[in-house]
């Protein structure tokens, strides 16, 4: 029995009742530990599970706990747990089911309700002779329009410069797709791919401020040994939540996309040993990696053209949320796709922008 409307509803069982979705009810459960009123109504629910004041409380600090990380919110809304149940099926019936129809036009019955009585069955009736002509005129005529669409479109693209929004199509020196602009060789350029607290979901404030750098001015972050002059430019910051939390973003240029995909390999070699743990998340970017390091570290890898991004989780049950810690990274990779088609950096976990 759920305990409300919304997805919080589900949750709130997830967490005291015994049932499916228990993994992602322990991302959860973590999460909710990390805020005092979270870990208050979740201990007080725990002891006393079929208490209603106990799970109401448990409610609203879900509830509370969603709109106040809507990062969260998100990756809860991937899972099955938070998806919401699915419309109603509609069924086309188109076999033999039920009494023979009539001879003469083909019926389709489109069954809405619980029986063939109901007020919810339409029935279509089409002549099949009809449907044949009206499908060979339609597919004689349908060509012809195809071809003029096509191009009214290629002279329209022709016409505009062979631009799509503000992103070539075409390289201006020769064939072939435009991706990335020229590598972000400016450290002011390479901060601007960091979030600030406006991007960031309401409660995450800045704990260590941005600073930045050229890839050689500091040896220690040289992040290819053996091509130091291939990395450009750098920038950090830190943001924390709840005072035990936090989370770390780093940037770095390279000279080309080889470079990058070279820095990736290296970092994500340093971040192997005994206590590292792969963890299974959809693809961000040009390639990533997502890793536990024990219990309080989750660590993401982005390459995003010749930018290589670390974001880095801090904190009791980081391992857990280690799949929300892939919406940061999310935002981050469009943050540095955006700076290298040559736009200011805009996306923002609040409503990021194309």
């Amino acid at each position: 029995m759920g305990d409300g409307r919304g997805p919080e509803g589900a949750v709130v069982t997830a967490l005291l009742d015994d049932g499916p979705h228990q993994a992602v009810a322990d991302v959860v459960r973590a999460r909710l530990r990390m805020v005092p009123e979270g870990a208050r109504a979740l201990t007080a629910a725990e002891a006393s599970p079929q208490d209603p004041q106990a799970r109401a409380l448990l409610t609203a600090a879900v509830a509370h706990l969603l709109a106040s990380d809507p990062a969260f919110a998100q990756y809860l809304a991937t899972t099955a747990l938070g998806r919401p149940a699915g419309p109603r099926t509609v069924q086309l019936r188109t076999g033999p089911a039920g009494p023979p129809p009539p001879k003469g036009p083909a019926t389709v019955q489109l069954r809405t309700g619980p029986r063939p009585e109901s007020p919810g069955t339409v029935q279509l009736r089409v002549d099949p002779g009809a449907a044949r002509a009206g499908l060979l005129t339609g597919r004689r005529s349908s060509t012809g329009i195809l071809v003029a669409l096509a191009l009214v479109l290629i002279a329209a693209l022709v016409a505009l410069g062979i631009h799509l929004g503000s992103r070539p199509l075409l390289k201006p020196g020769g064939p072939g797709l435009a991706h990335a602009a020229q590598p972000l060789r400016d450290p002011a350029l390479v901060q601007g791919v960091l979030p600030d607290e406006g991007a960031m979901p309401s409660g995450w404030r800045v704990q260590r401020a941005a600073e930045s750098g050229t890839g050689t001015a500091d040896p220690a972050r040289c992040l290819l040994p053996d091509s130091c002059d291939q990395q450009l430019a750098y920038a950090t910051v830190t943001f924390g939540a709840a005072s035990v939390q936090t989370v770390e973003f780093g940037v770095t240029a390279f000279a080309s996309p080889e470079a990058a995909a070279r820095a990736f390999d290296t970092v994500l070699e340093r971040t192997g040993g005994e206590e590292a743990t792969a963890v299974a998340v959809p693809r961000i970017g040009d390639r990533s990696a997502t890793r536990t390091l024990g219990t309080g570290t989750a660590v993401a890898l982005v390459r995003v053209g010749s930018v290589l991004l670390i974001v880095r989780d801090e904190g009791p049950g980081a391992a857990l949320t280690a799949p929300g810690l892939t919406l940061f990274a999310g935002l981050f990779a469009d943050r540095a796709r955006q700076a290298q088609d040559g736009r200011t950096p805009d996306a923002s976990a609040r409503g990021t922008a194309g």
